[in-house]
C-alpha cells in the first residue's frame, strides 16, 4: 500500500462522530422547529431569514478560521449551482411541503436523497450501477411506496399529495446539484466556499419572497426568535461546517449512517414536541429508506476501496 494510500485511510473517527451526531440531532430537531415556525411566518420568508442568519454565521465561522477569502473564479459557476439547487430550492421546497406533512414525515422524504444519487450518478456522471447499488436503490422505492400506501391514504386529502410533491421535488433538485458538484474540481477550500454558497441563496430567494409574500404577517415574539435563530444559526450555519470537518474526518459509509439518523431523530422529536404519531407505514418506509441508504452507502465504500488497491498496486 502506498504512503497515500495509507494517510487517507485514517479518520479522525472520534472527532468525526461527534460531528456527525451534532448534525443529525441539529438536522433532525429542525423539521418540527420549522413546523412551529411556520405559524408565525410565511414560508419563502422564513427561510430567506433562515439562510441569511446561516450566511452570516459562515462567514463567523470562516473568519475565525482564517479561510475567509473570495472564492475563485473557476468556482463560481457551482458556488451558484449549489447556492440555488441545494440551498434555496430544496430547503425552500421542503419547507413548504411541510406546511401539507407531518414533520416526521416530512424528514423522511427529505432525507431519501442519497438513494436518487445513484441512478442519477449512473445516467450522467458514468459511475456503474451495480447490483448492491441497485438493491438500495429498490428498497429506497419500497420505502417510499409504504411512506405513501395507497391504502392507508385518503385520496380526497389533497394536501398529502402537495405536500408529499413539493418534497420529492426538492429531493430531485438537490440531486441535479450534486451531479455538478461531482463533475466540478474544487479550486478553493470547500468550508472556506460555504458562506458564499448560503449568500448567493439569500440574494436569489429575498425578492422572490417579498414578492409572493407580506413580510407584515411575521408574528414576531421571542418563541419564534428562538426558532428562527436555532434553523439559521445552527442547522443552516453550524451544521453545515459540521458535516464538512466530519466528511474529510469519515469514510463514506459513516455519512449514509448519519443520512438515516436525521429522519428517525426527525420522527422522535416531532413525537415530542408536536406530539405526532407516526403511522405504521411511516415506521416500515423509514426502515427501508434507511436500509436502502446503508446498503448504497456500503457499496460505495467497497468501490472506493477497490480504486485504492487499483491506485495503489504497482504498474507493469
Amino acid at each position: 500500500m502506498s504512503r497515500n494510500t495509507a494517510t487517507a485511510q485514517r479518520y479522525s473517527w472520534g472527532l468525526g462522530y461527534l460531528l456527525l451526531g451534532f448534525t443529525a440531532l441539529a438536522w433532525g430537531l429542525n423539521f418540527p422547529i420549522l413546523k412551529l415556525g411556520l405559524e408565525n411566518s410565511p414560508p419563502l420568508l422564513f427561510t430567506s431569514m433562515r439562510m441569511a442568519l446561516g450566511a452570516l454565521t459562515m462567514f463567523v465561522v470562516a473568519a475565525s478560521m482564517g479561510i475567509l477569502r473570495l472564492p475563485p473564479r473557476a468556482d463560481w459557476p457551482v458556488l451558484f449551482s449549489v447556492g440555488i439547487l441545494q440551498n434555496m430550492a430544496f430547503i425552500s421546497l421542503v419547507t413548504l411541503g411541510l406546511q401539507f406533512l407531518p414533520a416526521g414525515r416530512a424528514a423522511i422524504l427529505a432525507y431519501t436523497t442519497p438513494i436518487w444519487v445513484v441512478p442519477a450518478a449512473a445516467l450522467f456522471l458514468g459511475e456503474r450501477f451495480t447490483l448492491p447499488r441497485a438493491i438500495g436503490v429498490g428498497l429506497g422505492l419500497c420505502g417510499l411506496i409504504t411512506v405513501f400506501n395507497p391504502l392507508s391514504i385518503s385520496w380526497d386529502n389533497a394536501e398529502v399529495f402537495i405536500g408529499g410533491g413539493l418534497i420529492m421535488l426538492a429531493t430531485l433538485v438537490w440531486t441535479i446539484g450534486l451531479v455538478h458538484v461531482r463533475k466540478h474540481h474544487w479550486h478553493g477550500d470547500v468550508l472556506s466556499l460555504i458562506p458564499w454558497q448560503i449568500l448567493i441563496s439569500v440574494l436569489v430567494l429575498t425578492p422572490i419572497a417579498l414578492c409572493f409574500e407580506d413580510p407584515a404577517a411575521i408574528i414576531w415574539e421571542p418563541t419564534f426568535a428562538w426558532q428562527l435563530l436555532f434553523s439559521g444559526a445552527v442547522a443552516s450555519g453550524l451544521c453545515v461546517a459540521a458535516q464538512v470537518t466530519a466528511i474529510r474526518s469519515l469514510p463514506a459509509v459513516s455519512l449514509s449512517l448519519s443520512s438515516a439518523a436525521v429522519p428517525a431523530v426527525g420522527l422522535i422529536t416531532a413525537s415530542l414536541f408536536l406530539h405526532e404519531q407516526p403511522t405504521s407505514s411511516d415506521l416500515s418506509g423509514f426502515a427501508l429508506i434507511a436500509t436502502g441508504i446503508l446498503v448504497v452507502g456500503l457499496a460505495d465504500r467497497r468501490q472506493a476501496l477497490r480504486t485504492r488497491r487499483e491506485m495503489a498496486s504497482p504498474r507493469t
